[in-house]
């Protein structure tokens, strides 16, 4: 009968705890446009992504929004909030600027100037770099983002292009319907944002970086399939990605080369600085892109396209000579 009792007395302490916690506050997060996604935080804990609802103790806690992000650091939304018992506050969310990353969101990275303008401060803008061996030159370790396109664009540079997305989403995905000569004005503007001299690899830079010391068709093996789901190296037409033939991936889905190097076949074809066989008018573009089969994300495969063309397989990525 005791047992009986003190298990009748656990259960509806239960239920009352449940119902309390029901009844409880609830706090409303909102969050628009690019927000949208962003990591949700209650005194340090995560709770979903935004907009979300979520169930709060009456009292003071510190709420936290945050969007992460590969290149320009972190945007966040922080307040401490006073709530109280069984009732619903709305929160409005805009995050703030561009934040910098800690040091531990850089390690690895083999030139440890990427991170740094032309003065030794701080750069938000400037790519993250790697020193490709026995070269004078760093290559970017990604291919340009939409997030470091549009950034160009809020500061008044790129001519004001903002480039299609075709609803794909942007962010952390590679720009893409960008020219060579739009990607001369992106260049253009860091540059002059960040004091640093950025460029267009050439041909040959390219594929040195690429290879990452490897002499086989992919910088990864012989063959352009993994044997698993786990061991998928690119977004190609037929490469084994969910993104393949498709849409474009964020940047950094796959393992990087050797070197470090990122998205080095396939996603899109990577504008290079190289006339087409003395014709520069017409520029050569390497690597690859997600509607392409594997013959075509070889190391060697080459391709062109008119200085002015563009299309959504298309986009670049940067280099910086060393001293």
């Amino acid at each position: 009968m005791k047992l009986v009792y003190t298990l009748l007395l656990s259960t509806l302490s239960l239920l009352m705890s449940a119902n309390t916690y029901a009844a409880g506050s609830t706090l409303n997060v909102i969050c628009k446009g690019d927000d949208i996604g962003a990591e949700v935080l209650i005194d340090g804990k995560f709770k979903g992504a935004c907009p979300l609802d979520v169930k709060v103790n009456a009292g003071t806690l510190k709420l936290t929004v945050l969007m992460k992000s590969n290149f320009l650091g972190n945007r966040i939304f922080e307040q401490e909030i006073r709530i109280g018992d069984d009732v619903t506050k709305k929160i409005d969310v805009t995050l703030s600027v561009l934040q910098p990353k800690d040091d531990s969101q850089t390690q690895g990275v083999t030139n440890s100037n990427s991170k740094l303008g032309a003065d030794g401060k701080r750069c938000l803008e400037c790519p993250e770099m790697v020193a490709i061996p026995g070269t004078n030159f760093a290559m970017a370790k990604y291919t340009v983002t939409f997030d470091e396109w549009d950034a160009c664009v809020l500061d008044g540079g790129c001519n004001g292009y903002r480039p299609s997305d075709k609803e794909w989403g942007r962010g952390t995905r590679p720009v893409m319907n960008v020219s060579w000569l739009a990607a001369q004005g992106y260049i253009k503007w860091l540059n002059k944002k960040t004091g640093n001299t950025y460029r267009l690899p050439t041909e040959e830079e390219w594929e040195v970086a690429a290879r990452a010391g490897t002499t086989t068709p992919y910088y990864w093996g012989i063959f352009p399939f993994g044997d698993s789901a786990s061991s998928i190296n690119a977004n190609c037409y037929g490469c084994g990605s969910k993104w393949d033939n498709r849409t474009t991936s964020p940047v950094g889905s796959f393992k990087p080369n050797s070197f470090g190097l990122y998205d080095m076949s396939g996603n899109v074809w990577q504008w290079t600085d190289s006339c087409w066989e003395g014709d520069c008018s017409k520029r050569v573009l390497r690597g690859g892109s997600w509607n392409e089969t594997a013959d075509h994300i070889r190391v060697d495969t080459r391709f062109k396209d008119d200085t002015k063309g563009y299309n959504h397989d298309t986009g670049f990525r940067l280099v910086r000579a060393l001293k």
